[in-house]
């Protein structure tokens, strides 16, 4: 008996230190001395590091309202690559996030995507440790975004079958305002789950403004990187009632017409703004 009570005063000292631990991290979020840059027609692009999860984090993100820009994903595989600041001056585009998974030396994507009626690209099944839900849009213009767990490949078109675009991606972060994604994962996965990476991500809320977010990483000190839940909390401070991971890593990148690139691409291994990475799909906001 006194060893099961020890047991269950260890486990509620955890539990209240975890809790206390998330408080302050989302104090620290909340408070921090943002820059903030005005784009024009009610979107904000906003930097900050930030010391929070027991590191540094370097997080940027575009704030936008739905329904005074036309969001649209991108398929750009094989020669049609492009860095997103390419793409994004190319297309004319007001802000671009790189999208969904790809093969890396043939830039093609790893993940289903879908146009109107055609399919573009299907889900590897090396992919689905991660991509477990749909990211889409219902409209032509991309004001009504949708995400919806979709973890069965064969459930992609009943699950899409009225959006006019979508793309397969994950983990799913949050759904309905709460955080979907586990703490820890096993041993197959911990690699991508747990350890800290560069993230990027896409969300919405229930005020009508669409988010596209990324935290650097792999520069100690300066931007730490997260773990999937890290990055899952990180978009419930900020207020996303829905919210999916997107290709992450040296693919990491954020770019506007007005700032340029806002983060720090991994890919040249340098904390600047030039290391991005040539990619097949990425989201494009005019």
């Amino acid at each position: 008996m006194k060893r099961l009570t020890a047991f269950f005063m260890a486990l509620f000292a955890m539990t209240a230190s975890m809790a206390q631990n998330q408080d302050s991290d989302r104090e620290a979020f909340t408070q921090a001395e943002w820059e903030i840059t005005d784009l024009g027609k009610g979107a904000q692009a906003m930097y900050a590091q930030i010391d929070m999860f027991n590191s540094t984090q370097s997080i940027c993100i575009v704030k936008y309202p739905a329904k005074k820009f036309r969001t649209e994903i991108l398929h750009r595989p094989g020669e049609s690559a492009g860095k997103p600041s390419e793409i994004g001056k190319e297309e004319n585009a007001a802000f671009v996030l790189n999208g969904g998974y790809f093969h890396v030396k043939q830039r093609i994507p790893s993940v289903y995507f879908r146009k109107g009626k055609e399919v573009l690209s299907h889900t590897h099944p090396t992919e689905m440790f991660r991509v477990d839900a749909l990211l889409g849009f219902k409209d032509r213009k991309g004001r009504k975004a949708r995400i919806e767990a979709v973890s069965d490949t064969t459930l992609y078109s009943a699950a899409d079958r009225r959006w006019h675009s979508s793309l397969a991606s994950g983990p799913l972060l949050i759904l309905d305002g709460d955080i979907v994604v586990q703490k820890t994962m096993n041993d197959t996965t911990t690699q991508f789950y747990d350890k800290r990476h560069p993230r990027a991500a896409f969300g919405t809320d229930e005020e009508g403004f669409h988010y596209l977010v990324v935290i650097d990483g792999r520069f100690q000190g300066e931007a730490d990187g997260t773990s999937i839940y890290e990055t899952a909390c990180i978009c419930e401070y900020i207020g996303m009632t829905e919210a999916i991971n997107l290709d992450g890593g040296g693919s990491t990148t954020l770019w506007t017409e007005k700032t340029g690139v806002i983060n720090h691409p991994h890919d040249n291994r340098k904390f600047d703004h030039e290391g991005e990475r040539t990619v097949p799909n990425m989201i494009a906001v005019y």
